[in-house]
C-alpha cells in the first residue's frame, strides 16, 4: 500500500460515510468516531498514537469500492426484482414495509444463528446490536432516519465467525454493509448474508434531537416511530412520557419534510458511492414506491432485489416455506420510483449550510423550519422543470395526491396540521 496515512486523510471528510469501518480496523485505538457539530459521525485521529500502518484503508468501503476489492463486485449487474411481503399479518403490520427483513432474520435465528441490525438506543440514538432471539430482532423493526452508532459491531461479527459455524445476517445502510464486506475474509464472506436497505440519505442526528426536544414542548418522548401503520402506510407517531400523542402523515411532519427535501443530509449522501449497480449486499430491500395498483397495499409492500445467488436462495427458501409472498417484477418497474437503487445523486440545497449553522448556533427547530424550508409549490415547480417526461410526472402527481387524500381521511379525524393531542 503506497499511501499508509489514515483513510480519512485519503478520502476526505466530504466522502466519509461515518460507517465506523476505520475505527474497527485500528487495533491500537488511534481512531474514534464521534458526532461532529453538524450531527454526523466522523473519525477523530490521535496523531501521536497512529502508526500509519494502513489497516484502516483496507477496511474503508469508499477506498475498497474504488479499488474493486469488495466481494459485491461479483454481484449481478441487473438484480432480480420482486414485490414481496410477509404472510404473517402481525409481522407485516409491525414492519416499515412488507416485513421481509423479519422473515429472513427469523430463519437465521431458528437455525441457531445471529442477526445484526439497528435499534433505538439511549437518548433516541440508533445503534447496531447483535441479536440471538426474535425478541431482540423485533427491536430492529422500523425505519430510523438518522445515523447509527455502529461501534465495534464489525469486531463482534468476526469474533462470532471465528468461534462458530453459526449462520449470520448483517443488515444496515449500503455503506455500512460495504464496510462489513470489506472487513470479511473471502471465507467469512461466504457465511454471511448481507442485507441492505434502500437509503434516501442519512439526516443529521443533532437536527433530529432538536426536533424531538420541541415535539411535546418540554415533555420527553417515550416512544417514536417514523412509519406507524395504524392510520395508513406513512404516519409519524410519537407518545410523550406524560401520555400526549403526536401523529401526522409523513408529508406533514416537519422533520420528515426536511429529510425529503435533502436539507440536512450527510455530505457524502449527495453523491452516494454505494447507490449503484452492482449493489453491495446479497439482498436489497425498501418500500415499493410506484408499485402497480394491483400490488399497492397500505399494510406494506417491499421492493426486493436479489443481487447474488446467495440472496436469491435465501428469498426463495422463505417463499417455499410459505413465509413470504415473492412476486417477480420487471427491474425497470422496481427502480422507477426507487432511483437510489441505481443512482446516488441528490441536489444539494442552497440553504443546507445556513440551516445547519442555525442549528449549531442554538436556534429552535421551529425557527429553522420557518426560515429555511422551501414552499410546496416551489418544490413541485423545481421537480417539474427537471422532469424529462412531464406528462408522466403530472399523471403521477395526480395519483399521489389522490392517495394522500385517502390516507388523510383514513385517519378518521379532521385535524389541524401539526396538532398535538
Amino acid at each position: 500500500m503506497k499511501n499508509r496515512k489514515p483513510c480519512i486523510d485519503v478520502i476526505g471528510l466530504a466522502r466519509c460515510t461515518g460507517c465506523f469501518g476505520c475505527q474497527a480496523a485500528c487495533s491500537i485505538g488511534a481512531i474514534v468516531l464521534s458526532l461532529d457539530e453538524d450531527g454526523f459521525y466522523k473519525p477523530v485521529i490521535n496523531r501521536q498514537t497512529c502508526s500509519e500502518c494502513g489497516l484502516c484503508q483496507r477496511c474503508c468501503p469508499v477506498i475498497a469500492l474504488q479499488e474493486g476489492l469488495l466481494a459485491s463486485a461479483g454481484n449481478l449487474a441487473e438484480p432480480q426484482a420482486y414485490a414481496a411481503w410477509s404472510n404473517d399479518e402481525v409481522v407485516r403490520l409491525n414492519s416499515s414495509s412488507g416485513g421481509i427483513f423479519s422473515e429472513l432474520a427469523k430463519s437465521v435465528i431458528e437455525h441457531g444463528g445471529v442477526v445484526v441490525g439497528c435499534t433505538w438506543g439511549d437518548n433516541w440514538t440508533p445503534e447496531h446490536i447483535m441479536a440471538h432471539t426474535m425478541t431482540e430482532v423485533e427491536r430492529m423493526r422500523g425505519s430510523k432516519y438518522v445515523p447509527s452508532r455502529v461501534g465495534n459491531i464489525y469486531h463482534e461479527v468476526i469474533a462470532v465467525l471465528n468461534k462458530s459455524e453459526k449462520p449470520l445476517l448483517f443488515s444496515g445502510t449500503p455503506c455500512q454493509v460495504a464496510a462489513m464486506d470489506a472487513a470479511l475474509s473471502p471465507e467469512q464472506r461466504e457465511r454471511v448474508l448481507l442485507v441492505e436497505f434502500l437509503c434516501h440519505g442519512v439526516p443529521s442526528l443533532r437536527v433530529f434531537h432538536r426536533y424531538i426536544e420541541e415535539l411535546f414542548r418540554g415533555d420527553k418522548v417515550a416512544s417514536y416511530t417514523f412509519r406507524d401503520k395504524s392510520y395508513g402506510w406513512q404516519t409519524v407517531l410519537a407518545v410523550s412520557e406524560g401520555g400526549k400523542r403526536y401523529n401526522e402523515p409523513s408529508w406533514v411532519d416537519s422533520f420528515y419534510k426536511g429529510f425529503s427535501y435533502h436539507l440536512y443530509l450527510m455530505k457524502s449522501c449527495y453523491q452516494c458511492a454505494f447507490a449503484r449497480l452492482p449493489r453491495a449486499a446479497d439482498i436489497t430491500m425498501g418500500d415499493f414506491w410506484g408499485c402497480s395498483e394491483q400490488l399497492h397495499d397500505k399494510r406494506g409492500v417491499s421492493v426486493v432485489l436479489a443481487n447474488s445467488e446467495k440472496g436469491m436462495t435465501a428469498l426463495w427458501t422463505e417463499q417455499n416455506n410459505a413465509s413470504i409472498e415473492l412476486i417477480p417484477v420487471p427491474f425497470t418497474d422496481a427502480v422507477a420510483k426507487n432511483k437510489r437503487a441505481i443512482n446516488g445523486e441528490h441536489h444539494v440545497p442552497q440553504k443546507r449550510r445556513a440551516f445547519l449553522n442555525g442549528m449549531i448556533s442554538g436556534k429552535r427547530f421551529s425557527e429553522l423550519v420557518t426560515a429555511f424550508y422551501p414552499g410546496r409549490f416551489e418544490l413541485l415547480w423545481r421537480s417539474f422543470l427537471h422532469e424529462e417526461h412531464k406528462l408522466v410526472f403530472l399523471k403521477n402527481l395526480m395519483q399521489s395526491a389522490l392517495r394522500k387524500i385517502k390516507a388523510f381521511f383514513s385517519h378518521g379525524r379532521y385535524i389541524k396540521m401539526n396538532s398535538i393531542k
